[in-house]
């Protein structure tokens, strides 16, 4: 089978995927409005609003992404018992996620980050957070929450925002238990926290903190990609990396030590926010059922290049994965 048909083959199996998410739950909110004067007080603009939405963010965004691309989904983490959790189940529930994994801590705020938009350009964005450790009970809860679902699950994916619930003695324990129910563990990591994930399946780091790890700021293309991807699995311990690099596409690392980069997609960019995530969740999806890490990448790569075609964090549907397949292959015979 070419590569084009198993890419093909790989988007039809997306409805069987059952991927477990676990990580940083948030809210995204979007305060949408018009900017025509300075503000006499500062010299800021004064944003006269029209409309708000809010969306799910962070590993929500990854669960939402999967539902949009037709898999089944389990959620676990963390919310506040405030509105804007109760927004990020009700959405999410309403949609066929199962949510049985996502506790409640009293007195302890969901994540909201807010960015104010005026003429389609940021103006500024603001969070509201608790980034402390979530209690050992806490832990110890969601650890036992996923290990009763193991059986059902293809993939377990960890986003980690660092905000205090992927905690330095719940991910080994997290990584241990799949590995022993033989689900496949795919993580996106932040750099201070990646040597946690040892035994994963996949890290996937975006460039900027792929570099961190070995104290550049991430600016530029690295001279050797195959040699940050083989030490940056060696810092995670992982089996296989990807690093996606935005419009210069990704760099991709088996488990055999083959390495390849696959270019970026043409694509106009009006928003990056959440493209990490629809990647993250197109290549695990990919992953389920049974695609090798270049067809997953390749695929991951088709998603993030519809999500930044999008204004605002979006999640990407398996129609428009299909419809931008073909219409690149018409284009150009290659998916990437």
């Amino acid at each position: 089978m070419d590569e084009h048909s198993q890419i093909r083959a790989a988007l039809a199996a997306f409805p069987e995927a059952r991927i477990g998410v676990l990580g940083d739950l948030m809210a995204d909110r979007f305060i949408y409005g018009r900017a025509s004067r300075i503000s006499p007080e500062a010299p800021v603009p004064v944003v006269h609003i029209t409309h708000r939405t809010t969306q799910p963010g962070g590993a929500a965004n990854v669960g939402n992404n999967v539902l949009s691309m037709g898999g089944r989904l389990s959620l676990f983490g963390v919310l506040g018992d405030d509105e804007a959790g109760e927004e990020i189940r009700t959405m999410l529930g309403e949609r066929g996620a199962q949510m049985q994994g996502v506790v409640s801590i009293g007195g302890r705020p969901s994540t909201v980050k807010t960015r104010v938009v005026a003429q389609n350009q940021q103006v500024v964005r603001y969070d509201e957070e608790t980034t402390s450790d979530i209690p050992n009970e806490t832990r110890n809860d969601l650890l036992q929450r996923v290990v009763e679902d193991l059986p059902e699950l293809d993939i377990l994916l960890l986003s980690d925002y660092a905000k205090g619930v992927l905690t330095e003695d719940l991910v080994p324990r997290l990584i241990s238990a799949a590995r022993e129910a033989g689900v496949q563990v795919v993580v996106d990591p932040k750099p201070g926290n990646i040597s946690r994930y040892q035994g994963a399946d996949l890290v996937k780091p975006n460039m900027s903190e792929a570099m961190a790890l070995f104290g550049h700021d991430g600016s530029g293309q690295a001279r050797d990609m195959h040699g940050v991807c083989s030490q940056v699995r060696e810092l995670a311990g992982a089996r296989q990396v990807i690093v996606t690099a935005g419009q210069e596409g990704m760099h991709v690392l088996d488990a055999g030590g083959h390495y390849r980069h696959l270019p970026g997609l043409p694509r106009e960019v009006f928003d990056v926010a959440g493209a990490g995530d629809s990647t993250l969740a197109a290549i695990a999806m990919a992953l389920a059922g049974g695609a090798d890490l270049f067809i997953a990448a390749r695929i991951g790569n088709l998603a993030g290049s519809i999500a930044v075609g999008h204004l605002g964090v979006t999640a990407v549907r398996l129609d428009e994965m299909s419809a931008e397949l073909e219409e690149f292959l018409g284009e150009s015979g290659s998916p990437a």
